[in-house]
């Protein structure tokens, strides 16, 4: 039991995290105990992994397992918490990926070593950034294993609990929030183009999107500066970036409003369902 790995939860980031995980090596495959509410998707590990230990329930996880990963929904983290409480001791180590469980309210149900973690799809090509946020109790040797695994696939940035909400816009959020903007900007290319097709356009942008990206980073540019080198006043790029200056920071604004009273609604609804479990 002591090397053996569990993760309860096969949707979009446990799937791609297992994935990465055993591409890597990085586990014994015969060490990893998972389940799933769907066995199928389990079944699609063990085509390619037959030596990976397929749980009925979450039950046999925790039974097996001293390091824990849950991949569950928000909402789905406290009946999972409160059904493998009773197999875990003091060597469990559970790593739960939620931005919108609050400890207090985990510690409600367990108080244990937990990491919470935000991975990013970024990490389906190793790259991006993954969120931790460790408790009181969480050792040396836990952060060690934790940033063992996940900075194989991404870049680890330990932050404070109050600042998840803010850093989870900034890194799990942001491929999909790329994605609108660029579309957006993709349909009205679209609307100007002679012979382009807007496959074409898409193509031109994501490619140019990449190298903007390995400019920041291997140049470390930052985006004023970077703006300053292609805008030249006066110039065609310029106009536009006045029009962006002026109309995008009340978009922006706005949309990280919202979140954070989504991000708030998620954390009431979740502490409430455990209020209620524990009664």
């Amino acid at each position: 039991m002591k090397n053996n790995f569990g993760l309860i939860g096969l949707g979009n980031m446990g799937s791609m995290i297992l994935d990465q995980l055993l591409k890597l090596n990085l586990l014994k495959v015969d060490e990893i105990y998972v389940s799933n509410r769907s066995m199928e998707k389990i079944e699609k590990f063990k085509e390619r992994y037959n030596s990976i230990n397929a749980c009925i329930d979450n039950i046999e996880v925790a039974k097996n397992c001293k390091n824990i990963m849950l991949c569950v929904e928000p909402t789905n983290v406290p009946s999972v918490l409160l059904e493998i409480k009773p197999y875990l001791d003091n060597d469990s180590y559970l790593m739960i990926s939620t931005a919108t469980v609050a400890y207090e309210d985990l510690y409600k149900i367990y108080k244990g070593r937990i990491t919470k973690f935000m991975p990013t799809l970024n990490s389906t090509v190793r790259g991006g950034i993954t969120l931790a946020c460790y408790n009181e109790l969480v050792t040396e040797a836990d952060k060690r294993f934790f940033e063992g695994l996940m900075s194989s696939i991404s870049e680890v940035n330990v932050i404070k609990e109050e600042d998840v909400n803010l850093c989870h816009n900034l890194t799990g959020s942001l491929p999909a929030i790329i994605s609108e903007i660029m579309l957006e900007f993709v349909r009205a290319a679209a609307k100007h183009s002679i012979n382009m097709t807007i496959d074409e356009i898409e193509h031109m942008t994501m490619v140019s999107l990449a190298g903007a990206s390995k400019l920041f980073i291997e140049k470390n540019m930052k985006f004023e500066d970077t703006i300053k080198k292609v805008s030249t006043r006066g110039g065609i790029t310029y106009e536009g970036i006045k029009i962006y200056e002026k109309k995008l920071p009340p978009i922006f604004e706005e949309a990280f409003d919202i979140t954070t009273k989504k991000y708030d609604d998620i954390t009431k609804k979740a502490a409430d369902i455990i209020d209620e479990m524990v009664k």
